[in-house]
């Protein structure tokens, strides 16, 4: 019987692989060289590969594959991602003002915070209705 652990399994090598054509397909589109392209497929597939090889010899390893190893790796794991999501609000609305007082067009910094901010709100409602 097949369960959601392993199914779940090959989610993170299967994204960078699709990630890594997407990347190669606008790269080609922008016309840049081929050790260019190559070297971003080989980034983003060869960092989803070695997450999941390393994955049940590193606890970090298996963190970043979104398998934690214990409860204690799960609370460092919801930490760094709350860390990271303030980090990122903090640098988007520092590029939204920069760019705004420059003059530039500011909108796809709003773009993105606005969906940081939906989908924290969404997440929010969902897992509270869910617990």
């Amino acid at each position: 019987m097949t369960t959601r652990l392993d199914m779940t399994r090959w989610l993170v090598p299967a994204v960078g692989i699709v990630l890594g054509i997407l990347i190669a397909i606008a790269l080609m589109g922008q016309h840049a060289a081929s050790w260019q392209i190559a070297v971003s497929v080989v980034i983003v597939v060869g960092y989803a590969v070695a997450v999941q090889l390393l994955q049940r010899r590193s606890d970090v390893a298996g963190v970043l594959a979104g398998r934690p190893v214990d409860e204690r790796w799960s609370a460092i794991n919801d930490h760094a991602l709350s860390l990271a999501a303030q980090v990122t609000a903090v640098v988007l609305v520092v590029a939204f003002l920069v760019v705004t007082f420059a003059g530039g067009d500011a909108l796809p910094y709003a773009w993105v915070g606005a969906v940081l901010a939906v989908s924290y709100l969404a997440g929010i409602a969902w897992y509270r209705s869910h617990s």
